[in-house]
Formats: C-alpha cells, sequence, structure tokens
C-alpha cells in the first residue's frame, strides 16, 4: 500500500469544522456576520461625520447624498447606524466575554468540588435566577452612573447563571474519567486540573452557547437603550436608534426600518451560526 492511499486520522475538532463547511445556513450565517462586522468597523471611516448636525436639513428620506436618510437633527443615519453598530457588537463580544470568564469559571469549580461547596454555589445561582435581570442592570447603571464601560460588565454580570450551570453538568459527567483519575494519581493541584483539563474538555457546549449569548446580550442592550439606560448621546447604538425610531416611525419610516434591519439580520447570522455550531460538535452528528 502506497503512502499517500493510507487513510488520515481526523481530529474531533477538524470533523466538526468539516460539518460546519458542509451546513449552508450556518456558513452563510458566518458569511453575513463578517460583512456586518467589517461595514460596522470601516464604514464610519468613509462616510459622513456619525454626530455632525444640520438642522436646516431636517430629516429627510434616503437620497444620493444621504443613503439612508437624516434624522430630525440631520444626521446622516448611514454614518450613525454603522457607528451603532460597532456599539452594538461590542457590548455583545464584551460582555459575553465577562459572562463566560465567570460563568466558566464558576461552574467548573463547583462541578469539580461537588458535595456541599457544590450545593452551596448553585444555591447562590438559583437565588440570582430568582431575581430580575433587568431590574439589576438597571439598579447598576443609576447606583454607579451611565458608563459604556459598566454598561459591559453590568449586562455580563446577570448572563454568566446559565454559562455556569452548563459547565457544571458538563464537569460532573467527565470529572470521573480516566485522564482526570491519572492527572490527580500524577499529584497535579485542583487549580491545574480544572484549568488544564476539565475546561478545555467542555469547550463544545462552551462555544455553541457563547455564540448564542451574544444576540441575547444586544437584546438586553437595545432593552437597556430603549428605556433610555444605555448608550448615551451623542453615541449610538442599535437599540438608541430604534427607539427613536419607533418614535417617529409613522412620519419618518426610515429611522426604523434600515437600524431594525441591520439589527435583525445581525441577529439572524448569529443564531444560525449558533444552531450550526451546536450541530457540528454534537459528536452523535459523527455517526450520521
Amino acid at each position: 500500500m502506497k503512502p499517500d492511499d493510507t487513510e488520515r486520522g481526523h481530529s474531533p475538532w477538524g470533523d466538526a469544522w468539516h460539518r460546519l463547511r458542509r451546513n449552508r445556513a450556518a456558513f452563510a450565517g458566518a458569511i453575513l456576520l463578517l460583512v456586518l462586522a467589517l461595514a460596522c468597523a470601516a464604514g464610519p471611516l468613509f462616510s459622513q461625520s456619525y454626530e455632525g448636525q444640520n438642522l436646516d436639513l431636517g430629516a429627510v428620506p434616503p437620497s444620493s447624498q444621504h443613503w439612508l436618510g437624516t434624522d430630525i437633527l440631520g444626521r446622516d443615519l448611514l454614518a450613525r447606524t454603522l457607528y451603532g453598530g460597532r456599539i452594538s457588537l461590542m457590548v455583545g463580544l464584551v460582555a459575553t466575554f465577562v459572562a463566560l470568564a465567570i460563568g466558566v469559571t464558576y461552574g467548573a469549580v463547583a462541578g469539580y468540588a461537588g458535595g456541599k461547596v457544590d450545593a452551596f454555589m448553585m444555591r447562590v445561582v438559583d437565588i440570582l435566577y430568582a431575581l430580575p435581570f433587568a431590574i439589576f442592570v438597571i439598579l447598576l447603571m443609576v447606583f454607579f452612573g451611565r458608563n459604556i464601560f459598566l454598561l459591559f460588565f453590568a449586562i455580563g454580570a446577570v448572563e454568566w447563571l446559565t454559562m455556569a450551570r452548563i459547565v457544571r453538568g458538563q464537569v460532573l459527567s467527565i470529572k470521573r474519567m480516566e485522564f482526570i483519575e491519572a492527572a490527580r494519581a500524577l499529584g497535579l493541584g485542583r487549580r491545574r486540573i480544572i484549568f488544564r483539563h476539565v475546561i478545555p474538555n467542555v469547550l463544545g457546549p462552551v462555544i455553541v452557547y457563547t455564540s448564542l449569548t451574544i444576540p441575547a446580550v444586544m437584546l438586553l442592550e437595545s432593552f437597556l437603550s430603549f428605556l433610555g439606560l444605555g448608550v448615551q448621546a451623542p453615541m449610538s447604538s442599535w437599540g438608541v436608534l430604534i427607539k427613536d425610531g419607533s418614535e417617529k416611525m409613522e412620519e419618518f419610516w426610515w429611522l426604523l426600518v434600515f437600524p431594525g434591519a441591520l439589527f435583525f439580520l445581525t441577529l439572524l447570522s448569529l443564531n444560525l451560526l449558533g444552531d450550526g455550531l451546536r450541530d457540528a460538535l454534537d459528536v452523535r452528528a459523527s455517526k450520521d
């Protein structure tokens, strides 16, 4: 048999990537998300100022000068929508990272410790689950002030609970496996076992839930902005633009339609990608 005829082995991550590429909906969602992110990142550099006002112009519909029209202060809606996309995507990514860091660490420690420590830590999670998340974020914003960086932390601080439960469940199922027992037999400490052996083996469900957390975080930010507790003027986000557009949609329809459409496309692409990742990382799918 020639060397080229031998069958090459495939890693689980390689198989997952192969299944993800075959999922047209997930791949289309990834491409759409990439295009939207690049447009929001580079668009404001080539468009008009997002805060430049022209009160004499006022709100005008889409035209050759203003592709998406202007708002009631004469500001270019395309520039404000692309700049708002920066803020919304940044909130989604940073707040999700905060939730990821807290939830994964908390869930891994609880699941690996077990016993009374696990019971106590999960009762804390249950108590926090009983609190109204939106009210908790609003109280943080009111108490500490309306700061864009505090907004990132506040949203992430209430989105880690489900992540902790998911990770704990995965850790409970793998902490008795042979490679964990071998690590204990070698005298490795708990901290090293958790961060070097346990957490890397629960990344599949974590990645899937992360892709689904980002749109949830963006929706929460838009809700807070809709209440006037999110991003403050002259900055904008898709939530702020949707709030402003909804108040004037009967007269100036473009103020709601275009920011809402980009927000919808972003959430759709994230959900398609999340569903694709869930299917690709499902071990049972490799047997199909």
